[in-house]
Parts: C-alpha cells; sequence; structure tokens
C-alpha cells in the first residue's frame, strides 16, 4: 500500500476506524499521483482506481469513487468487501 499512496500509508487506527464503519475516504496529495505519471508504460498514473481492491489483513475493500483535489491529490472513497462466508 505504501508504494502506492507515498511515504506515509495510513495507520492501523486509521483501517480499524474503516473496517468499523464499513467506508472510509482516503487522501493522497499531489506528490503520491505526480510520481505515477513518470512511471513505466502501461503502468497506472494514479495510485489507487475505480475497482481496485485494498486487502487490510483478512479484510478487503473496494475503491468506489475517487476526486481530484484543488491541489492535485486525490480522495479516494472506499466501502469494505461483504465477507464471502457471511453469503
Amino acid at each position: 500500500m505504501a508504494s502506492r499512496v507515498g511515504p506515509r500509508p495510513p495507520s492501523d487506527a486509521f483501517w480499524r476506524r474503516a473496517i468499523d464503519r464499513g467506508a472510509a475516504a482516503l487522501a493522497v496529495g499531489a506528490d503520491a499521483v505526480d510520481g505515477k505519471a513518470a512511471g513505466e508504460p502501461g503502468e497506472p498514473t494514479e495510485p489507487l482506481d475505480t475497482g481496485d481492491i485494498v486487502d487490510v489483513g483478512d479484510r478487503a475493500f473496494v475503491v468506489v469513487g475517487a476526486e481530484r483535489t484543488e491541489s492535485g491529490g486525490r480522495v479516494y472513497r472506499i466501502e469494505l468487501v461483504a465477507d464471502r462466508d457471511e453469503g
């Protein structure tokens, strides 16, 4: 995760709150986005994209939306994926 969103990945406390709530918003600065633009051909230019899955321990979140900030960063809305064992 750190390699995708920059040098300061979300803390364990952030993920615990996100799991408890079932959703969260993850913001990254312009440096995390700009750094991706110069990547190898065929690699994504955004750290995350709608539909990406973020694994957190035995849980997973899906990126359901992304918004550009005025400073050039992004705010990613993520939602907890329901446990497959519950169905």
